[in-house]
């Protein structure tokens, strides 16, 4: 009778062991099935690379819609195009042509040089950048708009490459005015 009590103690220990081991594995499958789906989960903001290719990508566009020569706007349309999702590219190349084509008689040649970009956000599939760029124009009296520029950029990744998907003139505060002594 020992030996019939003993008997049922191990195999009653065994199952146990067993059934454990059992939901253990399930729960590990589960989990290795569910990080494999789920993929992994670095931030872009962490992403070096990533983050490099935005600022490379925000600083040739800026250079770009800022280097042109009025006389001669088919290079700097095919210049700026690729940069441009293709919503944006047909739009680009409907104002460009009539808005730049106002200055033909002023010969106007513009170089613009990006001096910084800053990244505000990034995620997978976007960004939004800011460049500083400054502006020198030929002849230099006839410079439409200021010298110095802001321009927020909106970007999209279409497969490896940022492309933009929006841009926007952000306005350049001048230096606070010093406080003028009243009554003195």
């Amino acid at each position: 009778m020992d030996d019939a009590r003993s008997g049922g103690r191990t195999l009653t220990r065994g199952r146990l062991v067993t059934a454990a081991l059992l939901v253990v594995a399930v729960i590990g499958v589960a989990v290795g099935a569910w990080l494999l789906v789920r993929g992994p989960q670095v931030p872009p903001s962490a992403d070096a690379a990533a983050r490099q290719d935005v600022r490379a990508a925000t600083e040739r566009f800026a250079t770009a819609i800022n280097t042109y020569d009025v006389a001669d706007l088919d290079p700097y349309v095919e210049r700026v195009t690729p940069l441009l999702t293709d919503d944006l590219a047909e739009q680009f190349e409907l104002s460009t042509q009539d808005l730049l084509a106002r200055f033909e008689q002023t010969k106007i040649v513009s170089k613009g040089k990006v001096e910084q970009v800053a990244i505000d956000s990034i995620d997978g599939d976007s960004a939004e950048a800011l460049a500083a760029v400054t502006v020198t124009t030929v002849p230099e009296d006839v410079q439409y708009g200021q010298p110095r520029l802001r321009w927020r950029v909106s970007l999209v990744r279409e497969g490896d490459t940022w492309l933009v998907d929006n841009f926007a003139n952000v306005a350049v505060e001048s230096a606070p005015a010093e406080d003028s002594e009243e009554g003195q």
